[in-house]
């Protein structure tokens, strides 16, 4: 046998060795929705989470919020789970600009196993202009 078929099969048995070595991650789904600005506000307003509502419903996670924030805002919104915390994170992808509006987020977080979890809603993140921020929490079970 060649050299190179050698090294061939060689790659081929590490791929498949680290392939199935690899623990299969819980997973959760997550969702979620932002309904966009309708009015603009009065800019005596300052930007902020608003009120934050957590709650559990058939073993899925629901967030609520009020967020004050720019009108250019594209509000994209992530998860991560470290041990039994989860963390929703929001984003702007997109501009900022001198206007503020009252967008309403809704989120759910589901497909994750029955225990205690610390849910944590941060927000919101543009470049280096607005640092994350902790906009509320909550300890749910399921």
């Amino acid at each position: 046998m060649s050299g190179r078929k050698k090294a061939i099969i060689v790659v081929i048995v590490c791929l498949a060795l680290v392939g199935c070595s690899q623990p299969h991650p819980a997973g959760l789904a997550f969702s979620y929705s932002v309904d966009g600005c309708e009015e603009e506000l009065e800019s005596t307003r300052s930007m902020g989470g608003g009120e934050v509502q957590i709650t559990v419903e058939d073993g899925i996670i629901h967030v609520e919020q009020q967020l004050t924030y720019v009108c250019c805002a594209e509000l994209k919104l992530t998860v991560e789970q470290e041990g039994n915390t989860l963390r929703v994170i929001e984003a702007n992808a997109g501009e900022i600009c001198r206007c503020l509006c009252e967008y309403q987020v809704q989120a759910e977080i589901a497909d994750l196993d029955p225990g205690t979890y610390e849910v944590q809603v941060w927000g919101v993140q543009y470049e280096d202009l607005h640092p994350l921020e902790l906009l509320g929490e909550a300890t749910v079970t399921l």
